[in-house]
């Protein structure tokens, strides 16, 4: 089942790719064909971000519009409704465009977000040309410190999700985060409502909360009639959630099975004006909230970004930030692993890892001198000709290259002490495979069988370092020299 932390993780990662292209300028020289490199890629990130977060939210409503459906059959009959005299069923002609619905406004909300968030990043990259060129040109800098500044000057914060009304940015993470919520409680709430509908019933509560926002203050504890029909009643014009992050939720309302008392009780209350009634107490401590609030989506966000880098040594949440508060030797070691794992992005140097080496080096080491005495061996050797093709097209390797220059570029990434080792394994692989890489673009992926899968470059270190990563299956080791010392 998704949840909302997978969907906003999605978009933490995204955020880290484009700013890690925009850091990229620093690496080389920053011509027309690097500018529209960068720019093509910035495109790829979103797109791959545009369809993985629709189809995530698309599937995290549908299953939340469900769950309302059957929370409002199990309200009918904890009420006392006989379970037989119920309809639960999902009729497609009410629930089918009920649920569209709200999928299309989260799609909306998604391509704003993505359109935003590409101007962002395609504008930085162009500032920072910019900016660069003018500082070497007036202040008489090198290029590269010109460079360095310019991005530094304008790559510390978040990429923008969307611009507010005062125009404020607000980064993509956080307004996705307040979007998806919202829409997740709309599809909940919605669900019950058109449950409620279909049973032939017209009156719903709003739950109250005593703690509560000024806005919500004015709307909750009251039963409103749906269709508007009930005159003692007022309607449900507007319906919870309120606002991002609400809490507030509608549930059935019977008024056969309420006591007398109760709905003349609702009645009056139902009817109070429409103004904020809390008490004084109640605003300090809501503000009170908000600032533990803020507080704690600070450890939210973080924790997104360690489970995004470790997914498997990373706790859940309440467990994350529990270690995180008693700030012991548990979340020390935690924040260590993630320095260390996560700056394959940050850096070309990495610190090699001994638990790996005494895990997998022995057999890295084997691969290596397996390829070193006997050549390349091609998993398939019949499509050897067109993989070298392949990459030609590609114009990933000069047009005037043979299989022979292929394979030794192949083997010169397996011999040099300074090339990077990594394991590869997911779950369901039948072996182990080993990544020799120059640290900048080029990589080999040999099994352990000695079968050689693929080779080719990247574009661009940075492409190398956010190909590499742990999330996707890839553990460091160290440098060929460190792996074959640690594994004798």
């Amino acid at each position: 089942m998704v949840t909302l932390e997978q969907i906003v993780a999605l978009y933490v990662r995204a955020d880290e790719r484009l700013r890690e292209l925009v850091q990229s300028l620093e690496d080389s020289s920053i011509g027309r064909l690097r500018k529209e490199m960068l720019l093509r890629q910035i495109e790829e990130i979103i797109a791959e971000l545009t369809a993985q977060a629709g189809q995530q939210t698309a599937a995290l409503i549908g299953d939340e519009y469900r769950a309302g459906a059957a929370a409002a059959v199990q309200q009918i009959t904890a009420v006392g409704v006989a379970r037989e005299a119920i309809d639960d069923t999902l009729r497609p002609l009410i629930h089918q465009p009920a649920a569209q619905s709200i999928m299309d406004d989260a799609f909306y909300s998604i391509l704003e977000a993505s359109d935003n968030m590409s101007r962002d990043a395609k504008r930085r990259i162009e500032n920072a040309v910019r900016t660069a060129n003018e500082r070497s040109l007036t202040e008489g800098m090198s290029r590269r410190e010109a460079t360095k500044q310019a991005v530094a000057d304008i790559n510390n914060r978040g990429i923008t999700g969307i611009v507010a009304k005062n125009g404020a940015q607000i980064p993509a993470d956080k307004y996705m985060a307040g979007v998806v919520h919202y829409h997740q409680r709309k599809a909940h709430v919605t669900g019950i409502e058109k449950m409620v509908v279909q049973n032939g019933l017209d009156l719903v509560y709003v739950n109250f909360v005593g703690i509560t926002c000024e806005f919500c203050a004015k709307y909750q504890g009251r039963v409103y009639s749906i269709s508007g029909n009930d005159p003692r009643f007022p309607k449900l014009e507007l319906r919870p959630p309120y606002h991002s992050h609400c809490v507030h939720s509608i549930s059935a309302w019977i008024e056969e099975y309420a006591p007398v008392d109760e709905v003349e009780r609702m009645i009056t209350t139902s009817n109070r004006p429409f103004t904020d009634n809390r008490t004084e107490a109640n605003i300090r401590r809501y503000n009170e909230m908000q600032r533990d609030k803020s507080r704690k989506n600070e450890t939210r966000k973080q924790w997104m970004r360690y489970k995004a880098v470790l997914p498997n040594d990373t706790p859940d949440l309440r467990q994350f930030a529990s270690i995180k508060t008693k700030s012991g030797q548990a979340y020390a070691d935690l924040q260590e692993l993630y320095r260390k794992t996560n700056v394959i992005n940050k850096r070309r140097i990495l610190p090699k890892n001994a638990e790996a080496i005494r895990s997998y080096g022995k057999n890295a080491i084997i691969v290596r001198d397996s390829m070193l005495q006997n050549g390349p061996e091609w998993k398939n050797p019949v499509l050897a000709e067109s993989h070298l093709a392949k990459r030609i097209k590609r114009k990933q390797i000069p047009t005037g290259w043979t299989l022979e220059r292929y394979e030794g570029k192949i083997s010169e990434l397996v011999r040099s002490p300074q090339s990077q080792v990594y394991r590869y394994h997911l779950e369901g692989f039948e072996q182990d495979y080993f990544v020799y890489g120059d640290g900048q673009k080029w990589v080999a992926i040999v099994g352990q069988d000695g079968k050689l899968e693929t080779s080719f470059p990247h574009d661009a270190p940075v492409n190398y370092r956010n190909y590499l990563t742990v999330d996707k299956g890839y553990t460091y080791l160290g440098t060929v020299k460190e792996v074959e010392e640690g594994a004798n």
